[in-house]
C-alpha cells in the first residue's frame, strides 16, 4: 500500500465512521433537534465529504478544488467538527 493509498483509506475509514454515527445514532450527536451543534456539524459533514471525494481518489483539474478535496482540507474539517459535536 503507497503512501496516497493509505492516506486514501485513513479518509474513507474517517468518513464511513461519521457517516455510520450519524445515520445509526444520532443521539450520540444530540438529545434532541432543539440542541444540535449546527455549525459544528455542518464542519463535520463538510470535512466527511471532502474525505469520501479524497477516499474515492476522485482528483479535479480545478486548483482550489484539488486543495479542498484532499486531506489538506479534510482531515481538519473532520477533527475540528468532531471536537465542536462530541468533545464540546
Amino acid at each position: 500500500m503507497t503512501e496516497s493509498a493509505a492516506a486514501r483509506a485513513v479518509s474513507l475509514i474517517a468518513a464511513a465512521l461519521v457517516f455510520a454515527v450519524t445515520i445509526f445514532y444520532p443521539r450520540l450527536i444530540a438529545a434532541d433537534s432543539a440542541h444540535v451543534p449546527y455549525p459544528w456539524l455542518v464542519t463535520l459533514l463538510l470535512g466527511m465529504s471532502f474525505a469520501w471525494v479524497h477516499g474515492f481518489h476522485f482528483v479535479p483539474q480545478n486548483r482550489l478544488l484539488r486543495i479542498l478535496f484532499s486531506p489538506i482540507a479534510a482531515w481538519p474539517l473532520l477533527a475540528l467538527g468532531a471536537w465542536g459535536v462530541f468533545l464540546r
